[in-house]
């Protein structure tokens, strides 16, 4: 094999697989760009005015009604608001869920919800939030999730924000997404699956094998407290790419109890620290927690929080094989978050 004089043997591409779904992810730093080389310059985000926002006026815009409202601790100030979706992938309307087989093909009617999560401040991105600010969202979200599983049809929840264009946000004012599903998509399932595989293999749960290992070798660890730890992980499918985990094993989002706090300064930290070194990304976060039916057979899931900015764009190889290539060594990434 020859090898370029001028490259160090690290900038050697390498495929690292995911110890939880068993997917492979291409290393490939010979592709790279310092990490302050992949912040990359882009269009400021266009600023909808506050008076033809539909996230200001909830009647004027015909949206509602206000499912929940969440007041900052100790205040009259109404910080989360949660409506319904005005055009919603999934509803609820219909009683019961009809699925049909169509030659080889199986479908079923849309059953399930769709909501946003209006934020307060039209100007108020959640990497502005206080720590009892975000505290103040996860304990709204979290008592939404609880209000949602009460719903026997339903068998997943998804939780997740997106900030920017390149993240898919349609608009401006801060806001995450709630939809729940009657089915587990195979991503989710296949996350399931290999928790369980390696719980069976090894009695132990691989997502705390991660934290523990991170914690012992330090490189890639962003931040933590005594309840929480943010990582870079090992095998990242995204430059800059986050983790957040309780330390304790917790399977269920919706069970967060005393480490809602330390989740919360974590979630507050990450989203600041990428703001400031990566130039404000559009990125994507959602909170990765077991499915809500026959709980029971889910206890050896971890729930955690990822966080990816949209540093680069997937194209033919990774929507064709499904296997991301990463152009930079999340040790690189770690280093130049924590510098």
């Amino acid at each position: 094999m020859l090898i370029n004089k001028n490259k160090q043997l690290k900038n050697i591409s390498e495929l690292r697989q995911d110890l939880v779904s068993e997917d492979w992810v291409i290393i490939a730093t010979a592709r790279n760009k310092r990490p302050n080389e992949m912040i990359t310059k882009k269009e400021p985000r266009e600023i909808t005015p506050i008076e033809k926002c539909p996230f200001e006026d909830l009647e004027k815009s015909d949206n509602g009604p206000v499912l929940m409202e969440e007041k900052i601790p100790g205040t009259d100030e109404s910080l989360v608001k949660i409506i319904s979706n005005k055009f919603p992938a999934l509803d609820s309307h219909r009683l019961s869920i009809k699925k049909q087989e169509i030659g080889p093909y199986r479908k079923m009617n849309g059953y399930g919800k769709h909501e946003v999560v209006i934020l307060k401040d039209h100007f108020k991105q959640l990497s502005d939030f206080s720590h009892l600010e975000m505290t103040t969202l996860l304990a709204a979200l979290r008592r939404r999730y609880r209000e949602i599983a009460q719903d026997k049809k339903i068998k997943y929840i998804s939780i997740f924000h997106n900030l920017g264009p390149l993240a898919g946000a349609s608009l401006f004012h801060p806001h995450l997404q709630i939809i729940a599903t009657p089915a587990i998509s195979s991503t989710i399932k296949q996350a399931v699956i290999g928790s369980e595989h390696y719980w069976k293999k090894h009695r132990k749960c691989p997502h705390c094998e991660i934290i523990n290992f991170e914690l012992k070798e330090k490189k890639r660890v962003i931040f933590e407290n005594d309840k929480a730890v943010v990582i870079t992980p090992f095998v990242s499918r995204e430059p800059f790419e986050l983790k957040i985990y309780p330390k304790n094993h917790s399977s269920y989002f919706e069970d967060c109890g005393d480490e809602m706090n330390a989740i919360a300064e974590a979630l507050c930290f990450s989203l600041k620290l990428l703001k400031n070194k990566l130039s404000d990304p559009d990125l994507n976060f959602f909170i990765h927690t077991a499915p809500v039916y026959k709980k029971e057979k889910f206890s050896h899931f971890h729930w955690h929080i990822e966080i990816i900015p949209r540093i680069c764009i997937s194209a033919g190889f990774e929507i064709g094989t499904g296997v991301e290539i990463t152009p930079m060594d999340p040790d690189e990434g770690a280093e130049f978050l924590k510098s």
